[in-house]
């Protein structure tokens, strides 16, 4: 029997279709359950544990009457027979298979566990930077292996923010490790969390392949706004991001762009003209992730050069750089190759330049296939402009002047 004061979670993961009238299918534990149209409202209020009093509250400005009130909690009552909302939510790593769950598998934090660089680099900033004045403030906690260490290195005390289930877990890490009584897991999103005082130093890995993919400038402005001193210092502070051109294996290229070779193997292979598909290619230059591993496998074509400087402590909303890139040796050039250097404390920087990587790092390298191989010999200069949109969103153009 629900009460006022019951305390109900969402089940971590759940996968939902919605129909145009509002109507919400879910699929949990094998069944496919379907809810009416409250039911986003409030999965969405308990997203984190909260009362069902508190939940009525909160949906009240929506339901005009007593018709929708009483639909709401029939649907409330509902998704608790299915165990979509639960008293006890399930904790540890999630049973789903990758690439679903995200944060919550154990294979993404083995990953990143596993990398030999790069959560050590961050873990030497923490320790140069850190004082036992400072209240820290870590963003995408994960298995909170950078919020635990600044409650090692002396913070007087830490918040945590993770939506994924792994916060869970990341909090029993610090009990283990005799941080708890320093610290604070907030499970959710930055952007609608509150803190009870200001954070002197932000820690935060949600750095992407490329800088800013994660949106790491867009969380970083929200907290320095809301949830920093207006000295805080950061971890990391700035990135500079540089370019260099490659000559990437054609069979690279063709996973990326449709090739004149592969419309003739086709046609040969099935019978059948895929042209069309060749020119609606034509002009894009197409981004994607490799393996550091593999990039530094590919011919470079020039010496990196500078792109761009990006200081999370300025107020920039729009990132855009041209560099013009001059062919170091004779050959084809079919690509781009970026990468970045991170700033951590006053002494300790990260760079993800290919050759810093191997099969053991969890981070991945931005590339870009161009939209015509370029003939080049030594001096010849080829002019990219690289643009980030904001909220992860960015592009690379060839500039022909």
């Amino acid at each position: 029997m629900l009460k006022a004061d019951t305390l109900l979670q969402r089940v971590p993961e759940l996968y939902m279709e919605l129909e145009s009238a509002n109507l919400v299918r879910v699929h949990h534990d094998q069944r496919v359950w379907e809810f009416g149209q409250h039911a986003l409202g409030l999965l969405d209020v308990f997203h984190a544990p909260t009362s069902v009093a508190e939940c009525m509250r909160r949906l009240g400005p929506r339901l005009k009457g007593r018709r929708a009130v009483e639909e709401t909690l029939t649907t409330l009552s509902m998704m608790v027979s299915a165990g979509i909302l639960t008293e006890e939510p399930p904790t540890g790593f999630t049973p789903l298979m990758f690439p679903t769950g995200g944060y919550g598998l154990a294979h993404l934090n083995i990953r990143i566990l596993e990398d030999p660089v790069r959560k050590g680099t961050f873990i030497r900033a923490i320790n140069e930077v850190v004082t036992p004045d400072d209240v820290v403030l870590d963003l995408g906690s994960g298995s909170g292996i950078l919020a635990i260490a600044a409650a090692k290195a002396g913070a007087r005390h830490v918040y945590a923010i993770e939506p994924a289930r792994s916060g869970d877990l990341a909090a029993e890490v610090a009990k283990v490790n005799g941080v708890a009584d320093r610290m604070t897991f907030v499970k959710g999103w930055s952007s609608t969390t509150e803190l009870p005082e200001p954070a002197t130093v932000l820690t935060t890995d949600i750095v992407g392949n490329e800088a800013l993919d994660m949106v790491i400038w867009e969380s970083v402005q929200d907290a320095r706004e809301r949830l920093l001193t207006p000295d805080a210092r950061l971890i990391p502070s700035s990135f500079d991001t540089y370019m260099y051109l490659v000559n990437m294996p054609e069979s690279t290229v063709g996973q990326q762009r449709i090739l004149p070779r592969q419309i003739e193997r086709w046609q040969s292979r099935y019978g059948i003209d895929f042209s069309p598909m060749l020119r609606a290619d034509r002009e894009r230059v197409a981004g994607f992730y490799e393996r550091p591993e593999t990039v530094q496998q590919w011919q470079r074509m020039s010496d990196p050069h500078p792109l761009s400087r990006i200081d999370l402590r300025e107020d920039a909303r729009v990132f855009e750089g041209d560099v013009t890139l001059t062919a170091s040796q004779p050959g084809t050039v079919s690509g781009a190759v970026l990468y970045f250097e991170a700033r951590m404390s006053p002494s300790v920087s990260m760079s993800t330049a290919p050759w810093h990587g191997d099969e053991r790092s969890h981070w991945f390298t931005a590339c870009w296939a161009l939209s015509s191989e370029i003939e080049v010999v030594p001096g010849d200069q080829i002019r990219l402009r690289y643009r980030y949109d904001g909220d992860g969103r960015a592009n690379l153009t060839l500039v022909n002047d």
